[in-house]
C-alpha cells in the first residue's frame, strides 16, 4: 500500500479512537504541564494553532501567552504547504480561513518563523522518537524542514503510535506534552 494510503488509515483509525470527555480531561493536563515547562516559561514568541475538535484544547495555553506578556502568533494557511504566522494579540479577532478554522486576519502583522521561540504543534499521530504525522496538507512539513523552531506537539493519549508511515520529507518533533507530561526526542 503506497505511504499516502498508510498515513490515511492511521488518521482515521486515530480519529475513530476520540473521546470528548478524555479530550477535556487530557487538554487540562497538557495545558498545566505546558505552563510549567521552563522553555514556555521563557520564551517571548509563542506560535500555536487554534484547536481543531478532535485535538487537545490549548485555548488555555494561548490565553495565558496573551495575558502574560509574550508576543502569541497563530498560522494562517495559504494554497498547500504555504503558511506564515501572524501576531494575535486578543483571540476574539480571529476570523474564519482556510478550512474553516479560526485564523488570524489577514492584515494581522506576520511575524517570522525565525522569530518564533517554540511552536505548540498540532498532529494526528506521533511515534516515541517524535516523528508526528499531520493532516496530509504538508503545512507543518516544510516549516519544519527548516529546522529552525522548537516544537512541542500537543498529543492527546491515543495519538501515540508505535510506528508511522514515513517519507523523506516527514521531520521530528523536539518535544511532545501529553497527559503525563512533557517528553524529550
Amino acid at each position: 500500500m503506497p505511504v499516502n494510503e498508510q498515513k490515511a488509515a492511521v488518521r482515521r483509525a486515530v480519529r475513530a479512537s476520540f473521546d470528548e470527555a478524555k479530550r477535556q480531561q487530557e487538554s487540562r493536563l497538557i495545558c498545566q504541564h505546558v505552563l510549567a515547562w521552563e522553555p514556555y516559561q521563557r520564551a517571548q514568541v509563542v506560535g500555536g494553532y487554534m484547536p481543531m475538535k478532535h485535538e487537545a484544547d490549548i485555548l488555555p495555553v494561548l490565553q495565558h501567552a496573551l495575558e502574560s506578556g509574550k508576543t502569541l502568533v497563530l498560522p494562517r494557511c495559504g494554497q498547500a504547504p504555504q503558511m506564515t504566522f501572524h501576531q494575535v494579540k486578543c483571540l476574539d479577532e480571529l476570523v474564519r480561513g482556510s478550512f474553516g478554522l479560526l485564523e488570524p486576519s489577514e492584515d494581522a502583522p506576520v511575524v517570522p518563523t525565525d522569530r518564533i521561540d517554540l511552536l505548540l504543534t498540532p498532529l494526528e499521530g506521533i511515534t516515541r522518537d517524535g516523528l508526528r504525522l499531520g493532516k496530509g496538507g504538508g503545512y507543518y512539513d516544510c516549516l519544519l524542514a527548516k529546522g529552525q523552531i522548537a516544537t512541542l506537539g500537543i498529543v492527546l493519549s491515543w495519538q501515540w503510535a508505535e510506528k508511522l508511515p514515513r517519507e523523506t520529507w516527514d521531520q521530528p518533533l523536539y518535544a511532545a506534552a501529553d497527559q503525563q507530561g512533557i517528553h524529550l526526542f
